[in-house]
């Protein structure tokens, strides 16, 4: 019976953690002035965005950073694009580094197809573009059962050396 209890959280366990972990596409992009188009950008600028996409509420968190550039920024977008031309803007974060569940539909494109996006950074001193990065792939997440299955191994040898030092004794 205690096995089965045992089997049946696990079961669950799975099953919450799969929907959690799935429910979000991320991405890392660096940034820096080189990648403007059509430039220059601030030579010295740099950066990276870390993006949180949800597919299914096409919501997105990001959280950039800056460095070696003029502030306050003007403005802070995910455009539509090739790397090295210059593109209409698609999301607009508001000029704001930071944020949390911005809805757009958009941002369906931006998963099918995220090497055609970059994000650019905009300031007073270079309105064009201060900053900018290409999206690449995104972030492989490691797989809920294989996590789940390296936790379940870790417990049963953790188990199975308690049973043997008690043994010993």
């Amino acid at each position: 019976m205690k096995r089965v209890i045992q089997v049946l959280s696990l079961s669950l366990v799975m099953g919450l953690a799969s929907d959690v972990i799935a429910a979000s596409v991320f991405f890392i992009v660096p940034l820096d002035g080189s990648q403007e188009a059509p430039g220059p950008g601030d030579p010295d600028g740099t950066g990276s965005a870390f993006f949180s996409i949800d597919p299914g509420a096409l919501t997105i968190d990001w959280n950039i950073t800056a460095n070696d550039i003029d502030f306050p920024l003007t403005g802070a977008h995910i455009h539509v694009a090739p790397a090295g031309a210059p593109g209409p803007i698609v999301v607009d974060f508001s000029a704001q580094l930071s944020g949390t569940g911005l809805v757009d539909a958009d941002l369906a494109g931006v998963l099918a197809n995220p090497t055609g996006y970059y994000i650019n950074l905009h300031n007073a001193a270079f309105p064009a573009g201060a900053i900018r990065g290409q999206f690449g792939k995104p972030i492989p997440e490691p797989s809920t059962l294989t996590l789940v299955a390296i936790g379940a191994a870790s417990l049963g040898l953790s188990r199975r050396r308690t049973a043997r030092c008690a043994a010993s004794e």
